[in-house]
């Protein structure tokens, strides 16, 4: 494990395995590439379309495979309520005019510690949030993102640490780019996604209430089995995911043509499929596969107010990882 600064100039970390090589920033705990070792022993692509200078991190043009905490996705206005105090949140960066994706993405992290285990590279790092470094949100939280590296897989786990005295809102997610070898263009995958509904929402992404402990939601069963994904332009949370047999939620995209593919887990849920359309850089280049916690704008859903609540001392984890199958 190499520490200084990544291939793209960021401050970070480079680490080698037997059958793979990562870079991780410090900035956010952000995967910048995942690289497959091939049954050559050369290096594969990228898979993971992270960013490709320090001048894109610092934008945050499409959070790639950016670290989603405490809230994932949109805030209306930044406003929420949360036992009987109201709080409003500002933009993360100063640049951005929306309170979206949570602040871990741009916060500094440590590595907190790295060991190996069963074959395992597993790398922690930690970042602490104090009640006055963001307006609307008081609270003493630690959090963690653990990443384990085992040949052509990779695990991650998100925690929240609640640090305060009294209960806090917490959900965490993330918002990866992936992309399969030789592929110029998301248009030749096909996509299986493990639901039949999706959630409704307004013209800037907010669910459209159901009631009063509801979301409104749409049946769309498009990506229960392969579909090609030329022609769907997407930004739309899946819900009621359904498990496999292993008891997890996953969704693949593969080349069918050699038959590659990459698959995301979660052990629950919602995943955010995003197809990249209005990416500053490489527009369908990439997928965002997201795997989260709770849908857009759950710190305003009284439903989901239990799920969220993280009590004094008490730690909550988010785990999900990928796979990459190469080419038969």
């Amino acid at each position: 494990m190499t520490t200084s600064t990544t291939g793209a100039g960021i401050a970070g970390l480079t680490i080698h395995g037997k059958d793979f090589s990562a870079e991780i920033a410090y900035e956010g705990a952000t995967l910048l590439n995942w690289r497959p070792l091939l049954a050559d022993g050369n290096e594969g692509e990228n898979l993971v379309d992270g960013y490709s200078t320090p001048a894109e991190l610092q934008s945050q043009n499409g959070v790639r495979n950016g670290i989603l905490a405490p809230f994932t996705n949109r805030i209306p206005d930044g406003q929420f309520r949360f036992g009987v105090e109201m709080h409003r949140i500002e933009p993360v960066l100063a640049h951005e005019d929306l309170v979206f994706h949570g602040f871990a993405r741009a916060l500094p992290f440590i590595l907190d510690r790295s060991f190996e285990e069963n074959e395992a590279h597993v790398l922690v790092f930690r970042t602490e949030i104090s009640p006055s470094d963001f307006k609307g949100y008081p609270y003493h939280l630690a959090i963690e993102v653990e990443y384990q590296f085992s040949g052509h897989a990779v695990t991650i786990d998100i925690r929240g640490i609640n640090g305060d005295d009294r209960p806090l809102p917490f959900a965490a997610g993330w918002h990866p780019y992936f992309r399969l070898p030789g592929l110029v263009s998301i248009d030749d995958l096909h996509l299986t996604l493990p639901s039949r509904t999706a959630i409704e929402t307004d013209a800037d992404l907010i669910p459209l209430p159901n009631g009063q402990a509801g979301i409104l939601k749409r049946d769309d069963a498009t990506f229960l089995s392969a579909a090609p994904l030329a022609s769907h332009v997407l930004d739309v949370c899946f819900t009621d995911l359904i498990a496999s047999e292993n008891g997890l939620y996953e969704t693949r995209m593969e080349n069918r043509q050699d038959g590659s593919s990459l698959t995301v887990w979660q052990e629950r849920g919602h995943m955010h499929v995003f197809t990249g359309d209005t990416l500053a850089r490489d527009r369908r280049k990439s997928i965002a596969l997201e795997p989260v916690e709770t849908p857009t704008n759950a710190f305003n859903q009284p439903g989901l107010a239990a799920a969220l609540t993280l009590q004094p001392s008490e730690t909550r984890s988010f785990r999900f990882g990928f796979r990459f199958e190469a080419a038969r």
